[in-house]
């Protein structure tokens, strides 16, 4: 059975992964979470802020946060201040 990955995001952060909860998890030991961060927190990432373009640090286009989610094969950061 093949999973899809979605964008969950928790104010700035943005991850793709299969659920809120794995999703929570993986900010947490990303980010350094404390468990006053609940599943409540998440949200699925809106069609809007996928289809934003990205910038670098420096300004330069980085693409968009749709096409960072379908080329990851994994749970993965996609966006954020870490």
């Amino acid at each position: 059975m093949h999973q899809e990955l979605k964008a969950y995001q928790l104010g700035d952060d943005i991850v793709a992964h299969y659920s809120p909860e794995k999703a929570l998890d993986f900010l947490r030991r990303f980010c350094g979470l404390t468990d006053e961060v609940g599943i409540e927190d998440i949200e699925l990432t809106s069609d809007i802020l996928l289809d934003t373009e990205m910038l670098e640090e420096d300004g330069t286009p980085a693409g968009t946060l749709r096409a960072h989610l379908a080329a990851a094969t994994e749970p993965c950061y996609l966006h954020g201040s870490e």
